[in-house]
């Protein structure tokens, strides 16, 4: 026997390696070549006995076939009859695929061969276990009495949460796809369920057809439920969810999910259609939910939403759609956005879900437009602003209303050596109405020129003690604009809230039907303080003044009377960990008409949001009941597997719940648990109460759910 020794690196020699391809017939031969790949050795040493025709490499083996590397600590190759011999154990890596085994015996190119002992890594996360595993082609692996998980296995504790034993899987690497003979699901080393033929993606494929994790629920008005996803791609670039929803109160529900994504943007389609329903005695009940966005040329976006219900109670008795909506929105929009200028044209139409409010009296939107060009470069320091809108409004009732309007507007700013701050405000705005059929309004077009001019003073002062920052600015505004006015409809300007965001507003209703008039004078002070711990906090206090008053806000607004509510706001924050907001308005005499409070907490596993709402009514807004109530959420992470969640809405006026939600998860690198339970006591067409339970269960590492590695157990060979 011949024997060399080298201390890092050995090149195979190319002879051993090819086959005879004389005869091969020509077809094959193209595909064999194709195939044919030049493989690399580095071992501590070499053996090579020309007798017998075997290669021994012993010490730090390290075999290169393509993308395939294969280690362990020596090998044995017959050249004569092409089989290389894996007496030890070894680990061969192609790609996401990692095999370890305890012996092996393969063929020159790694293709195939049996491998014993064998336990397979996709993906870093599904691992399949097999004393026997047989490799075809490169293609195929096939696997016998084999078992799946993506569980880590520990050595105290050897039983995963999850396995599929099988009698044999089937990995096809090329269909990115596995194959289960005569399958069985075992939790905790329990038998739950038979699967005869069982197909799955491999963890490596985004994208496969098939049934996704079912959820179950419990309603009281429906039943027992289940729901059924099941998931086909589309190409590429678009997908379908059909999920089917089946209770035992004789309702079944279908919900398909589209989705498609584009050059130049995308759009989802999600529909909910009742093929049977026992809580009403309609047909047919359905829902529709369309949004899509594209970015066109010329900094263009085209922007489109459809909501719409088969009726108002729908959305309350399915627990489905629009996000707890009162009021649904079709529209589109078309904008662009650029550094000096925005355009916008828009056509819209809503369903309302209230039993209040009927659809007929609600307009028909089209179109409306917006445009608005500021000139960043001002001539003497003076900007100069151009605002251009117009909306076009019809009902059913054959009543119409169009506005047309355009506003110039001219801002200065000068600071004096002390730091005082002197603003001035001009514009004017020249504006068509035209009515038909509206009651109250005589029909027919006219215009109106509507002049606005203001002063403002203000004095930031600002103190260093130490590291801590203080600083206080007092502020004096004065607006003028005409007191007389139209008695136009009012369409987008009913809702006024005020707060500190608005305090030194020109016009603080929000829309284009009305705008503040006569003279007013807005005077605040503001007071912030911050440290460099993360300690922050503001106060503002702040009043409207008006000698005349000219009954343009209802009373719940805080803004009617010559003297408006006082405005107090309490902001206090730490960090990203906790921030406070508390907003306040107080009338002459020290009652409260309006209190608002904001509290979000993050402290480590602990996340806490609760919220406190005080409302007088304000029957020029369109409310006639006072606003009372309060909401709390809740989160706790006990550790990196269990969340626990909680909600509550209470109605603090009538005394009331309207809502709450309680949920339990868990969650390892393994497996996922939802479970989760919902009561809505209040809504839009909810004649009793609504409890539903529901309940879901996804393993990690199969499908679309995939292995959370920051929660895996830190135990086994497979840990991540």
């Amino acid at each position: 026997m011949v024997r060399w020794t080298k201390q890092y690196l050995f090149v195979c020699l190319v002879s051993f390696l090819v086959l005879p391809y004389s005869i091969i017939p020509a077809q094959a031969q193209s595909k064999v070549i194709e195939q044919k790949r030049p493989i690399s050795l580095i071992a501590d040493s070499v053996q090579f006995d020309p007798k017998s025709g075997l290669f021994i490499a012993s010490g730090n083996v390290q075999v290169f076939s393509g993308r395939q590397l294969l280690k362990t600590n020596s090998i044995v190759y017959d050249q004569r009859n092409g089989v290389l011999s894996v007496p030890g154990p070894m680990t061969l890596t192609e790609g996401d695929l990692v095999t370890r085994a305890q012996r092996a015996e393969l063929d020159k190119d790694l293709r195939n061969g049996l491998i014993e002992g064998a336990e397979l890594l996709i993906q870093q996360q599904l691992q399949l276990v097999s004393k026997k595993m047989h490799r075809q082609n490169g293609k195929f692996k096939i696997l016998d009495k084999a078992v799946a998980t993506t569980c880590v296995i520990c050595e105290n504790n050897p039983t995963p949460i999850w396995r599929i034993r099988s009698r044999r899987i089937i990995h096809d690497e090329e269909a990115k796809h596995l194959y289960f003979e005569k399958a069985t699901l075992d939790v905790l080393g329990v038998p739950v369920l038979f699967l005869p033929n069982l197909r799955i993606p491999d963890p490596s494929m985004r994208r496969a057809a098939g049934f996704l994790v079912p959820n179950f629920k419990q309603s009281n008005t429906l039943g027992y439920g289940v729901e059924i996803p099941y998931y086909l791609p589309l190409g590429n670039h678009a997908d379908l969810t059909l999920n089917a929803r089946a209770y035992t109160k004789d309702s079944f529900l279908l919900n398909p999910q589209y989705r498609r994504e584009l050059k130049q943007g995308q759009f989802k389609i999600d529909g909910f259609f009742t093929i049977a329903d026992s809580l009403t005695e309609r047909d047919n009940r359905s829902s529709l939910n369309v949004n899509g966005l594209f970015q066109l040329k010329g900094e263009i976006d085209l922007e489109f939403g459809i909501e719409v219900a088969s009726d108002r109670a729908f959305r309350d008795d399915y627990g489905v759609g629009f996000e707890n909506k009162d009021r649904l929105t079709s529209f589109i929009n078309v904008h662009r956005t650029r550094k000096d200028s925005f355009i916008s044209i828009s056509s819209s139409v809503i369903q309302s879900l209230r039993a209040v409010e009927i659809d007929q009296e609600i307009p028909l939107v089209l179109p409306e437009i917006y445009a608005r060009k500021v000139w960043t470069d001002p001539v003497f320091g003076v900007k100069m602003g151009l605002t251009a809108q117009s909306v076009n409004l019809q009902r059913k009732r054959n009543s119409e209303f169009s506005r047309f309007g355009i506003v110039t507007d001219l801002q200065k700013n000068w600071t004096s050596r002390n730091g005082l701050i002197v603003g001035g405000y001009a514009g004017i705005a020249a504006i068509l109405y035209n009515t038909k059929n509206i009651s109250n309004v005589e029909d027919g077009s006219v215009t109106e020129f509507v002049p606005t001019a203001a002063a403002d003073l203000r004095w930031p002062l600002s103190r260093q003690n130490g590291r801590v920052t203080h600083t206080i600015e007092p502020r004096v505004q004065l607006v003028w604009s005409p007191k007389d006015a139209r008695s136009n409809p009012n369409e987008d300007s009913v809702q006024v809230d005020f707060e500190e965001n608005n305090l030194f507003s020109i016009n603080r209703f929000p829309g284009y039907d009305t705008s503040e008039r006569g003279v007013r004078t807005n005077i605040g002070v503001s007071y912030t303080r911050r440290d460099p711990l993360g300690w922050a906090y503001g106060l503002t206090l702040g009043q409207v003044l008006r000698p005349d008053d000219l009954k343009q806000f209802g009373m719940g607004s805080g803004l009617d009377g010559t003297n408006s509510d006082y405005i107090t706001a309490i902001n206090l924050s730490y960090t990203d960990q906790l921030k406070l907001t508390n907003r306040t308005l107080f009338d002459n005499h020290l009652a409260i008409g309006k209190n608002e409070m904001q509290m979000d907490m993050n402290f480590d596993n602990f996340l806490t949001q609760a919220s406190y709402v005080w409302l007088e009514q304000d029957v020029v807004a369109g409310s006639s009941d006072r606003t009372h109530e309060a909401s709390l959420g809740l989160q706790y992470k006990n550790d990196d597997f269990w969340t626990f969640l909680g909600k509550w809405r209470q109605n603090l006026e009538t005394g009331r719940s309207t809502s709450g939600e309680f949920g339990v998860q868990f969650e390892n690198e393994c497996i996922a648990m939802n479970l989760s339970y919902s009561l809505q006591f209040e809504g839009s067409g909810i004649k009793r109460a609504i409890r539903e339970l529901g309940f879901t269960v996804e393993l990690a590492g199969l499908g679309n759910k995939k292995r959370n590695k920051k929660r895996a157990r830190r135990c086994g060979s497979f840990n991540g």
